[in-house]
């Protein structure tokens, strides 16, 4: 009998080992230096997941003076309203190569612009302990798909903007 417990103790013991491995969005961004979004603070970052984790708005008064807004946060994604000209998205992939939360990467996608005719975003790859990767990861086709819909989405807007029009 002692055993089984023994048993059952060390399987339990196990299972909560590799669970605090995965890792969440908002562990990077809590760690995220701030010469990567250098108009929020750390207390603005942490802020905003106090709110959020409170069902609050999670506006805050930014480093320009502005407000900045989280306005959707899951284990895996994040998005910021910086100003009414930049928004923030923030996704946490497994590249198709990658063994552990130690290979997760974190994509950043900004969108400049405030009007849906002059929309541009830029992406950018990080490691989980924020170092620039140069080269983009090897992602699955969902993820490609994800990145390339929230920068497409912005040329639809756009097509649907023009047709209204005429």
């Amino acid at each position: 009998m002692r055993r089984h417990w023994l048993f059952t103790g060390l399987l339990l013991l196990a299972s909560l080992t590799v669970r605090a491995g995965e890792l969440k969005i908002q562990d990077v961004f809590k760690q995220m230096p701030n010469s990567v979004l250098p108009t929020l603070s750390e207390n603005n970052r942490l802020d905003m997941l106090d709110f959020m984790a409170s069902k609050m708005k999670a506006e805050v008064t930014n480093r320009l003076g502005g407000k900045s807004e989280m306005t959707v946060l899951t284990d895996t994604t994040l998005t910021i309203r910086m100003s009414e000209a930049l928004q923030v998205e923030m996704l946490l992939l497994k590249p198709e190569d990658a063994a552990g939360a130690d290979s997760q990467v974190i994509c950043l996608i900004e969108t400049f612009g405030r009007d849906s005719l002059s929309l541009d975003s830029q992406v950018r790859f990080f490691t989980i302990s924020w170092e620039k990767l140069n080269n983009p990861p090897q992602l699955s086709v969902s993820d490609q798909n994800t990145i390339s819909s929230k920068k497409v989405l912005t040329i639809l807007k756009r097509d649907e903007e023009i047709l209204k029009k005429n």
